[in-house]
């Protein structure tokens, strides 16, 4: 009995014996911990993965990327560990917080010679909790597109990237949501490519060609046919309509907000142009196609019925005469229903030119972005891969430091040297109207009727300095790492537009973010 009971498993009995074979224990179950968390904060991360909260910075994904967009290698160089809480109720257009995002100063390093850089102190931001793309669930949705197979293929215009960051679920595997694709003037190969392409990364597609009789107007009405005689409609609620350029941060926030919708009752829903001018020129509340056109089956049926394509025998033109798919749709409800337009504001047609980040840093919750590759540029797969850490809605949030500095999640970080003394709830206007004349009205009339009043640009004041995303990448579950850049060459951060000269050494700057759970 009495060696029954000496068996006690105690921590020291549970050790071997004899000293060596104590430390050769202990080292063992160290290396363990090291090898699958570096951090000791009690969860897992993947053996081989380069991870940055324990004080030191894995660099060959800064290195390769810096390199592949000749930046480097003397650069200036800082970083910091973000921690997100997802304990808010709610999602703020811009949150302050009580800390200096870099309460170090920025290094001058050569990155080539560099192995390992800290990865900066931890510091916490409070999020609203939402869905990361492994965790959304849109299988009641189908959206459809028409494009060219040339546009489709060509790495300046092809949407796969970007739609896989919505469609799927970051993983290989469809999010639900069905995607019809209709390609002008193409071949069955081509046809069967693109399939193989879109299957490849993990979206559910249906690769169809579009009449050869229609022109691009008619081609797009055509699609609700399309979405309506799917064999996967009866199980689909909302069918939405897009560009190939319509990109959705925020799919089941979207998702969520269409449930206001009886998906049994007829709605036709989207969004107007920012142009206040062309809505008025236009005379016609119709919504406008990149922001995404959401249409329940009764309202496809009626569509489906309606002559919307009927030509005139005379003059070749469709009776509802226009040039545009989205404003042909909108004739034909008009015509042959008593539907009206929804209005989404949330839903975004993106009409302005030049530099947009006046709109990406204004902390908004986008349903929709739209004409990133064109009429502006942007990079939003890029930018939405921090969903992958604290969730869709985090995306674009913004966040303020005691050092004037402004993380707006994804797309920028922004410094205000002489200080944030205007209104960041209103949106700078940095973005303009491009060749498309606003006349008389200006475009500061013209666009604050749909963002509301806009103040006046900082670029070339010297009082705003920004970092806007140049690379982003997954490093476990719920960890990712972003790199900003700051090219020294760009005169929008110097007074006047006066560039430094090359004698004097300039560098460009590169801010690195950690965001870890």
């Amino acid at each position: 009995m009495s060696s029954l009971l000496n068996t006690t498993c105690s921590p020291s009995n549970m050790l071997p014996r004899t000293p060596l074979h104590r430390w050769l224990a202990v080292a063992f179950f160290l290396l363990l911990a090291f090898w699958f968390h570096p951090t000791f904060t009690g969860e897992f991360t993947e053996p081989g993965v380069p991870y940055s909260s324990n004080g030191v910075d894995d660099l060959s994904y800064v290195k390769k990327l810096l390199n592949d967009h000749k930046v480097g290698p003397e650069i200036e160089y800082a970083s910091r560990t973000v921690r997100y809480v997802p304990d808010m109720r709610e999602r703020k257009l811009i949150t302050e917080v009580d800390q200096e995002l870099f309460p170090t100063s920025f290094k001058n390093i050569t990155i080539t010679k560099e192995s390992v850089l800290p990865a900066g102190t931890i510091v916490d931001l409070h999020i609203k909790q939402s869905p990361r793309p492994d965790q959304v669930d849109v299988s009641d949705m189908i959206f459809a597109a028409s494009t060219t197979y040339g546009r489709f293929t060509d790495p300046n215009t092809s949407p796969i990237k970007e739609w896989t960051r919505w469609l799927t679920d970051g993983n290989g595997q469809s999010n639900g949501a069905g995607l019809i694709l209709a390609l002008f003037d193409t071949t069955s190969e081509n046809l069967a490519k693109a399939a193989k392409s879109l299957e490849d990364a993990g979206i559910n597609a249906t690769v169809l060609p579009s009449s050869n009789e229609l022109d691009m107007a008619g081609r797009y009405v055509d699609l609700v046919q399309m979405m309506y005689n799917h064999p996967t409609r009866p199980n689909r609620k909302y069918l939405v309509l897009i560009d190939d350029d319509t990109f959705f941060p925020c799919i089941s926030n979207f998702r969520k907000t269409l449930s206001r919708y009886n998906p049994d009752k007829p709605y036709y829903i989207g969004t107007f142009t920012e142009r206040a001018d062309w809505l008025i020129n236009n005379r016609a509340p119709f919504a406008y196609g990149g922001g995404g056109i959401v249409l329940t089956t009764p309202s496809a049926k009626q569509i489906v019925e309606a002559p919307c394509l009927a030509k005139n025998n005379e003059t070749g033109k469709y009776i509802l005469d226009s040039d545009q798919g989205d404003r042909l749709l909108y004739n034909c409800l008009t015509a042959h229903s008593s539907l009206t337009l929804t209005y989404l504001p949330t839903l975004h047609q993106h009409d302005e030119f030049g530099d947009p980040s006046g709109i990406y840093e204004s902390g908004q919750l986008f349903h929709s972005i739209h004409h990133f590759k064109s009429w502006h540029k942007a990079t939003p797969e890029r930018t939405h891969v921090v969903a992958d850490a604290c969730g869709e809605e985090c995306v674009f949030q913004r966040f303020q430091f005691k050092d004037d500095f402004i993380i707006s999640n994804g797309y920028s970080v922004a410094h205000y040297p002489q200080g944030i003394d205007f209104d960041p709830l209103q949106m700078e206007q940095t973005f303009d109207w491009g060749n498309h004349d606003a006349g008389e009205a200006g475009a500061e009339v013209v666009f604050s009727y749909y963002f509301g009043s806009l103040r006046k640009s900082l670029a070339k004041t010297g009082r705003k300095q920004s970092w806007e995303i140049l690379g982003s990448r997954k490093e476990g579950d719920g960890r990712v790492k972003q790199v900003y850049l700051k090219r020294w060459s760009d005169e929008r951060w110097y007074k006047d537009g006066k560039t430094p000269i090359v004698a004097d050494d300039p560098r460009d700057s590169v801010v690195v973010l950690t965001w870890i759970p």
